[in-house]
């Protein structure tokens, strides 16, 4: 009966022809049960020593942590720790990530200093690489400012690019192989460690200057001397026909085929409200002859050809309606020469008065020179090619509240609730100073009833 019996056309291996399992079959089966259970029975008790060590290991290194706390000076001193006797059954290795992943936890969670930790102290512990210990605190969110690694085997200088992460403001790495290198390590270590202040106890500014990138050193006027004395002495008489209101000078300053852009910013900002009409009046004020109603919600952008073009915007919408004041030692100005042209930028400021106003008013002024040398003996340097003006709110100059922000000062002021605070600036036009007049004459009298207050 050596022939396999077939069902199906499958092979019936174990099995006789009437369906009964053969007693090997049945033996093998038990066996391989067996040995999966004693498997698995093997593998729970393993996991159940492995969580154990751990929960002994954790132990340990939590009283040894407590014993190691120093409160007052915020540090965890575990130097020379590989050696302590409280965990020589540990054998500890600060090269092992396993054990490094554990003691970055222990550190995390310890109740005492979790919350107070400064500095840990992980001198002459023989670690010749920080990749796990750095790795492990960044791993368990252990955060600190100063690290010392003292008296240990650190010698590439690569391994301090596992501190990066943990963004030390002090490190110590004296007594290192690495520490040989002398002002290379300093410099590699400044570079690469962005927030540390103190290498080795040392401070790091100088080496961090070291690293800067070299300027040529400043100057008084970067112009050049020939440019210079063309430009000076084309804005001081520019400016001086301007404030003494020579416009047939001026006009003789500008090429034939000059051209001149202008651009104006509101002095003050735009609002909506019962007071607008009389604030786009003060706006008017403010900005005096610049074109106001076209600049209203942006500034105004424009540009002229031709000597008549220019003048008429210079004496219309810019000088002509007010006495200027410009002192030009106050100007900052830098220009370039490039082929037959010198291009030039001057910023400054100029006080200007309004016929029947005596309040000295000041404007902000930026402009960009494009000018053409003249011939010798005549009256000007140069002719103006080109003129980009720009004119801007002098920081001095006092912005007028908007309705919300005057609302608020005169609630604050009067302690008057929204509703009547609205009011009043109704009854007054939006005048600030008109609205608390009429708030204290009606206070006086008695005519403010209770529940206009906050």
């Amino acid at each position: 009966m050596g022939k396999k019996w077939t069902l199906g056309g499958r092979k019936a291996q174990g099995f006789n022809p009437l369906g009964k399992r053969t007693p090997t079959t049945q033996t093998s089966d038990r066996s391989k049960t067996s040995q999966n259970q004693k498997g698995k029975q093997g593998e729970r008790g393993s996991d159940e020593k492995r969580n154990q060590f751990d929960k002994v290991t954790l132990k340990l290194l939590n009283l040894y942590l407590e014993k190691m706390w120093n409160p007052t000076t915020r540090m965890l001193d575990l130097s020379g720790m590989i050696k302590a006797s409280e965990l020589a059954e540990l054998s500890p290795n600060l090269n092992n990530y396993i054990f490094c992943s554990k003691l970055a936890r222990s550190i995390a969670d310890g109740k005492p200093w979790a919350q107070a930790l400064d500095s840990v102290n992980l001198s002459g512990c023989k670690i010749y690489t920080l990749k796990h210990l750095a790795q492990a605190f960044v791993n368990k969110d252990v955060r600190i400012q100063n690290l010392a690694l003292a008296n240990n085997d650190i010698a590439d200088s690569a391994e301090v690019d596992w501190l990066v992460p943990l963004k030390l403001r002090e490190l110590l790495l004296h007594d290192n192989p690495i520490v040989k290198k002398g002002d290379e390590y300093h410099k590699y270590v400044v570079k690469k460690l962005r927030t540390i202040e103190l290498l080795d106890s040392v401070s790091v500014r100088e080496w961090r200057k070291e690293l800067l990138i070299k300027l040529p050193e400043p100057q008084d006027c970067c112009i050049p001397d020939d440019s210079r004395e063309l430009l000076f002495q084309m804005l001081r008489m520019y400016f001086a026909a301007v404030d003494n209101q020579d416009y047939d000078g001026l006009l003789d300053a500008y090429g034939k085929d000059s051209w001149l852009s202008l651009v104006c910013e509101p002095s003050t900002k735009v609002y909506k409200g019962p007071a607008a009409a009389y604030h786009d009046k003060l706006m008017q004020q403010k900005n005096h002859n610049i074109r106001i109603r076209e600049i209203r919600k942006k500034p105004a952008k424009a540009a002229y050809k031709g000597r008549p073009a220019i003048m008429e915007v210079l004496t219309k919408d810019i000088y002509g309606k007010v006495k200027t004041e410009h002192d030009v030692s106050t100007f900052k100005a830098d220009a370039a020469a490039m082929g037959d042209m010198v291009f030039a930028t001057v910023h400054g400021s100029y006080k200007y008065t309004v016929a029947g106003d005596s309040v000295v008013y000041k404007k902000s002024f930026d402009r960009i020179f494009v000018l053409r040398p003249n011939k010798t003996g005549t009256q000007w340097p140069a002719r103006i090619a080109n003129d980009q003006i720009t004119l801007r709110v002098h920081q001095d100059t006092p912005i007028i509240m908007p309705a919300p922000d005057m609302k608020a000062q005169l609630m604050a002021t009067t302690g008057l609730n929204a509703a009547f605070a609205t009011l009043l600036l109704k009854e007054t036009g939006g005048v600030y100073d008109a609205a608390v007049t009429l708030f204290n004459q009606n206070k006086e009298k008695g005519t403010i009833p209770p529940d206009a207050f906050q």
